[in-house]
């Protein structure tokens, strides 16, 4: 069982067959990041083949990859492919010493491209937008095994979280249903934030979501009936009202 929750730390791969350039990148990235203070944890993989193990091995997900296209073995292309199997969220960077699988890239949904030899004047734009584009600082995400995959959730992105018969599933805004065998407690406890609140023994209530409520139970945005326990509906209730004055304050 493995889950995971991002507050400001910046998980990044760097996936190449040179050390030299896998060494220089790593540089770069340390480099930049001071000016923003952010936590890095950079994992560095000399081939393809290594990273795709680290995915289906179980483990959580990265914010950033930079992956080279030329590598032996097999090549950046192919190995983005094989990551977005486990991954849909992460930002893919390929580094070439040519553009001309630019095409290639996006069916993988590349982010960017850097040209090699690299340098801090066409690395520093490119990461610095995509710090930009992850909100690095304020993105949280709840990270949950299923199957063989490790799904990333942003918080802002999950309606509620519903408990049942050992499992939990998480409904989020994009109308998906995402489940995983968790306790609700642990999952309560790892997303320590003010916007959830607990609602019932089953239920985890995302507050931006909330349209009202009623006796015993909240109306969401999308008339989602999510009930609330009747012994502790008035400190549930008055805990909602006041997140509401304090996100209007």
């Amino acid at each position: 069982m493995s889950y995971a929750v991002r507050r400001g730390i910046l998980r990044i791969a760097i996936c190449d067959d040179m050390e030299k350039d896998r060494n220089l990148l790593s540089k770069l990235i340390k480099e930049t990041s001071h000016s923003v203070d952010i936590e890095l944890d950079i994992s560095l993989f000399s081939c393809g083949e290594d990273l795709e193990y680290f995915y289906s091995d179980g483990n959580t997900h990265f914010d950033i990859i930079f992956i080279d296209i030329y590598m032996t073995g097999m090549n950046g292309i192919k190995t983005a492919h094989k990551i977005r199997k486990y991954d849909s969220l992460c930002k893919i960077i390929f580094t070439t010493a040519s553009t001309e699988h630019a095409l290639d890239g996006y069916s993988v949904f590349a982010y960017n491209y850097l040209v090699k030899p690299l340098s801090i004047k066409n690395f520093k734009p490119v990461f610095l937008k995509a710090l930009d584009d992850l909100e690095v600082k304020e993105q949280k995400s709840l990270g949950i095994k299923t199957g063989s995959r490790i799904q990333s959730i942003l918080f802002r992105d999950i309606k509620y979280i519903e408990s049942h018969r050992k499992k939990i599933f998480v409904y989020t805004l994009q109308n998906d249903i995402i489940d995983g065998y968790y306790k609700l407690d642990d999952i309560e406890a790892l997303m320590d934030d003010p916007r959830f609140i607990r609602t019932h023994k089953s239920f985890l209530v995302n507050m931006d979501y909330i349209k009202s409520v009623e006796k015993y139970k909240f109306i969401l945005r999308d008339n989602t009936l999510v009930p609330i326990r009747q012994k502790g509906f008035p400190k549930i209730k008055k805990s909602y009202f006041e997140f509401i004055i304090e996100k209007t304050n």
